[in-house]
């Protein structure tokens, strides 16, 4: 039995490791490009990193519902008989959402930068292309994850290859033309090259049937049950990251250029759980077997959680090389040496975290993902922060919050897993 599942998860997780793989090498390739040239420009992206944040991770809201939706219309077979009226209201959702992200993060935008108006205009010239082009990075999450839901992985990962290509070629291209804005544009650009792939190999997918019923009864309301939480508690951590990047800046900018670029490394060390994360989905919403799923939740935490500590003790061990590497800059270095030495700590818990937060969403409750996450940021880093970022903690005390909040969040979402899935075996017995 162990020996099955393990197959089944390697068969979808290969092509979403490389895929999440890839979209991380995009992204810090962005980071360090801006770094080595100025530090000024690495400030501005810090500042706007929760923004852009508001507008594409709120697709991962959609993606998981529209994974999970997809994978149990394909076990049930209610697939074959009304695809159509499917696409047509994920296509719908993602316009709506996409052009209320833009609106939102837009008007966000300007109170960041108070104090700071020589570096505004740089902001919005850099956040532009992520405004206008939002529903076109909802898309591109969209078809990826309706292709995983039917089963199909492999389609993702071609898409984020043709998109990560482009960006690194288009954005080079574009930074050293318009400097940080063109990082914007590459990035757009390359999404949108990936979406005509997708909607070619999405449309291939499509059943021979006429697809002309209406959406089954309920499905509507369970899609919302897991899209609405989740992109909730992706506006809920930007918006709260975005205050914490302001307590950190009032006292000094070293902290925030840090995290600037830390955190583009960041997901490296649990990347193979945010790979996981999408297979978490796709398999538990085909399981129709309800005793079944607590086995299958362990392994599956297993998986995810093993890898990052086995990163997150090799980064301890080589810290300060890796960190002067990274900057040329020493203070920058010692700075980034004390952030791992606390932060390091809490990856392997978000790993696991995340891999619950999949199971429920897959099981269809996304409230959980929002009550965790609300609690971690808004309850517990952001006052921890406040209280110690102060004078002979400075440089410590903003990565304790951080690890202290992550704690919190694990235990939330162990005790809602928990709860859940012994209820599920109740059943049926």
């Amino acid at each position: 039995m162990k020996n099955s599942i393990d197959r089944e998860i390697w068969r979808l997780l290969w092509p979403v490791l490389l895929l999440t793989l890839a979209q991380k090498l995009g992204s810090a390739f962005e980071g360090i490009l801006v770094s080595v040239n100025s530090s000024q420009e690495l400030a501005v992206m810090g500042i706007c990193g929760p923004y852009i944040t508001i507008i594409t991770t709120v697709s991962y809201g959609l993606g998981i519902a529209a994974n999970a939706a997809t994978g149990r219309a394909y076990a049930d077979r209610s697939w074959e008989a009304s695809h159509k009226a499917c696409v047509r209201a994920f296509l719908l959702l993602t316009l709506i959402s996409g052009l209320a992200m833009s609106l939102l993060a837009g008007a966000l935008l300007y109170p960041a930068f108070a104090g700071l108006s020589n570096m505004r205009s740089l902001g919005y010239l850099y956040m532009l292309p992520y405004l206008i082009g939002s529903p076109a990075l909802l898309l591109y999450s969209l078809l990826v994850s309706c292709t995983r839901g039917l089963g199909d992985t492999k389609s993702g990962m071609y898409m984020t290859f043709i998109s990560v290509s482009a960006q690194l070629i288009v954005s080079y291209m574009c930074y050293n033309a318009f400097d940080l804005p063109g990082i914007g544009w590459g990035t757009l650009i390359s999404r949108l090259a990936a979406c005509v792939y997708g909607a070619k190999r999405f449309k291939a997918m499509l059943p021979d049937t006429a697809g002309d019923a209406p959406l089954p009864k309920g499905a509507l309301n369970g899609f919302a049950a897991i899209a609405l939480p989740v992109s909730l508690s992706k506006a809920v951590s930007p918006t709260g990251n975005a205050l914490i990047n302001s307590l950190m800046l009032s006292f000094s900018p070293l902290l925030l250029s840090v995290k600037g670029l830390g955190g583009r490394l960041e997901p490296f060390f649990y990347l193979p759980a945010m790979a996981m994360c999408s297979v978490t989905v796709t398999v538990i919403s085909r399981e129709r077997d309800k005793a079944a799923i607590g086995p299958l939740c362990r392994r599956l935490c297993l998986w995810s959680t093993l890898p990052a500590v086995c990163l997150t003790a090799a980064a301890g061990l080589f810290s300060g090389g890796i960190w002067g590497l990274l900057t040329p800059d020493p203070e920058l270095a010692e700075a980034g040496m004390t952030y791992w030495s606390i932060c390091l700590c809490a990856y392997p818990m978000i790993a696991m975290e995340m891999t619950l937060t999949s199971v429920l969403q897959a099981l269809g409750s996304g409230f959980p993902t929002l009550a965790a996450t609300v609690i971690r940021v808004w309850a517990v880093q952001v006052p921890l922060t406040y209280l110690l970022t102060r004078p002979g903690m400075w440089q410590s005390g903003p990565w304790l919050a951080y690890l202290i909040s992550n704690a919190a969040s694990l235990a939330i979402c162990g005790i809602y897993a928990y709860s859940h899935i012994k209820k599920l075996s109740t059943e049926a017995i």
